[in-house]
């Protein structure tokens, strides 16, 4: 993984930040002193200079769109997301005002409801009110359906949560703040390596997001020689998954006969209804005897931990689901809006949170660069630029030349049991750069 020493970069909020500081400390320190008029009066003409762009900046509103699954099976992610974006707001708002006088920033937030056709009319609310760049939608399938739209219409769009890799295509108008779904199969498959597991027995949600994972795993496992069962696939619109589980009964029964539960693993790619899928997974007996593995969809749930019976299950089958990592060098700036976040919601936030928050924040340094009115392959231009030398929340912000996060690590979420109550719990990381697993 490429290495950026911290002191080589620094983002346009921490430099102008810093500069104001010291601005403040010499006017502190001289404001008295006569020897050093002439000392003062330059330095003041060298930060006036440094800030003469912000000066001759046009100015005008920064407007934003944002496509969240406020409800649906993304909820649990959308919830955090708009918490996320809302604190970035209220921060950037006071940002613009102490450096950015002749800028404001406005955002307009709808719910996609997890569904594409509603994605679709809400992303032209949006296109109709001018906005021209929009931090969403969370999903593939959404991402998918509106990918042609963005592009032929000159907008923008930042996914904080989309992987599928077959979105990911240079020179689109397509934007994603995470790695695509090869390196989530990478972390997942180190994980299965480790746990000595053999055969994997996959029920997957059938939609873009759920079959290119799939596709992405069953190549990078059967390489270090493991098996894939024939998965049980189901339809997103789907209410009732009790002949979906009755298939996964019968499935692992049949890997049964040919090895040992250790060896066995189901591997469920969902959203929020894989809290059902599990619940009625509890009360059959050969699930009870194999491991679960999940996804990034899956991760950090909250409908999970609110079924006891159902997450002391997914605990007892020891439960991880892989989801792009926060960075431990940029835990400073993450821990405080995870705080926030946890105190407002009652949980832990998703990472896809913490990547919203920093696609705002970008949208952001990219309209102050280019100005309000630019055209899109100078938002773009300027978006990939800034995104190169950001380190936000979420760590380094770089993309490659298909426009998804460079570099990924993976944290595993789990099933733990503190204070009388489950919790989701990191249980094991995944560096891509280093090929390093560790437990927790």
């Amino acid at each position: 993984m490429k290495s950026i020493p911290k002191t080589q970069k620094m983002n346009n909020s921490e430099f102008n930040r810093r500069d104001t500081i010291i601005k403040n400390k010499i006017i502190f320190n001289m404001k008295n002193s006569q020897t050093f008029t002439f000392l003062f009066l330059g330095l003041m003409l060298i930060f006036g200079y440094s800030c003469k762009k912000d000066d001759s900046s046009p100015g005008g509103e920064i407007k934003a769109g944002i496509l969240l699954p406020i409800t649906g099976d993304g909820s649990s992610q959308g919830e955090c997301g708009d918490g996320a974006i809302r604190i970035a707001k209220l921060e950037i708002e006071q940002y613009l005002a102490d450096l950015y006088s002749g800028f404001s920033i406005s955002i307009v937030v709808e719910d996609t409801q997890t569904d594409t056709a509603v994605a679709i009319q809400q992303y032209n609310k949006l296109k109709n009110m001018g906005i021209r760049l929009i931090v969403g939608p969370y999903t593939s399938a959404e991402l998918k359906a509106l990918k042609p739209l963005a592009d032929r219409d000159g907008i923008l769009l930042v996914s904080p949560a989309s992987v599928a890799t077959s979105l990911s295509v240079a020179g689109d108008n397509v934007f994603r703040m995470v790695p695509d779904t090869y390196s989530q199969a990478e972390a997942l498959v180190a994980l299965l390596s480790d746990d000595t597991i053999k055969t994997l027995v996959p029920v997957v949600r059938d939609d873009i997001w759920g079959n290119e994972l799939l596709t992405a795993i069953s190549g990078k496992f059967t390489a270090t020689g493991g098996q894939v069962h024939e998965p049980i696939k189901y339809s997103p619109s789907n209410e009732s998954f009790e002949s979906v589980v009755q298939e996964l009964v019968t499935n692992v029964d049949e890997a049964l006969t040919s090895h040992p539960a250790s060896e066995i693993g189901v591997y469920l790619v969902s959203y929020d209804e894989g809290t059902e899928i599990l619940s009625l997974a509890k009360d059959e007996n050969s699930l009870n005897q194999v491991p679960c593995y999940g996804s990034s969809g899956y991760a950090t749930e909250n409908s999970l931990v609110l079924d006891l019976y159902t997450a002391v299950f997914a605990m007892n089958r020891s439960l991880s689901c892989p989801m792009f990592g926060f960075d431990p060098g940029a835990k400073p700036k993450w821990e405080p809006l995870k705080n926030e976040l946890q105190a407002s919601l009652g949980r832990i936030p998703d990472i896809y949170a913490f990547a919203a928050y920093d696609a705002l924040w970008l949208a952001t340094m990219t309209f102050l660069k280019t100005g309000v009115d630019a055209d899109i392959e100078t938002l773009k231009a300027s978006f990939m630029a800034e995104a190169e030398n950001f380190y936000g929340v979420s760590g380094w912000t770089a993309l490659n030349t298909a426009g998804d996060r460079a570099w990924a690590t993976y944290d595993f979420w789990g099933i733990r049991w503190q204070l009388n109550a489950p919790v989701w719990s990191l249980v094991a990381n995944y560096n891509n750069g280093s090929g390093i697993l560790t437990r927790y």
